[in-house]
């Protein structure tokens, strides 16, 4: 499959036209490492990622893939869930990104719940910047993803234009539990 039809991939190509050296972004998810390397690699040494994951064994291979490119002194891992981040954060950011569902290869039920999801987005909706950008990558075929997934889509949906536009990507003829992409930005005030 062109890597360009993948959801992870389409989300970094719509968030490489946001970011910028020097940006304070969040990786809601860090998972196995990549949303998180790839945010360290846009912000550049001047810029700060921060990176959620409850589990143990995520911030492991997070921090693996950061150290082999040369990118873990502008990250912190930060092992708490994403309904905590303004615990960490207070200053405005650049990106927010998700994978909401389950770590691959990893525990199938430990997963991103509705809860925690609508927290820590509504506080990112809060803290970002005049021209930011969100982006969350939804995998379905968990327990709770689709009260999470209408979650997420009413929230974003919901956010007022002209001020916000909002965006979904997903494939129409694949199987119906496949991943999606919504993408809510935040035009600048004039």
């Amino acid at each position: 499959m062109n890597r360009f039809l993948k959801i992870t991939a389409m989300s970094h190509l719509i968030l490489a036209q946001y970011l910028q050296p020097g940006h304070l972004v969040v990786d809601a998810t860090a998972g196995n490492g990549q949303d998180t390397l790839f945010l360290a690699r846009s912000v550049g040494p001047s810029g700060r990622v921060y990176s959620f994951d409850i589990q143990t064994q995520a911030l492991t291979k997070t921090r693996e893939v950061l150290q082999a490119n040369d990118c873990l002194q502008r990250v912190t891992l930060i092992h708490d869930s994403h309904e905590n981040i303004d615990h960490y954060i207070t200053e405005p950011i650049q990106c927010l990104i998700y994978n909401l569902g389950y770590l691959p290869g990893g525990d199938k039920t430990v997963t991103t719940t509705a809860k925690s999801t609508e927290i820590s987005l509504r506080k990112g909706i809060q803290l970002l910047a005049p021209g930011g950008i969100i982006a969350l990558v939804i995998y379905t075929g968990h327990s709770g993803d689709t009260e999470e997934s209408k979650l997420a889509w009413d929230i974003l949906a919901g956010l007022p234009s002209p001020l916000w536009q909002v965006f979904s990507w997903r494939r129409e003829n694949g199987p119906a539990q496949a991943p999606y992409l919504l993408v809510a930005y935040q035009e600048r005030l004039k």
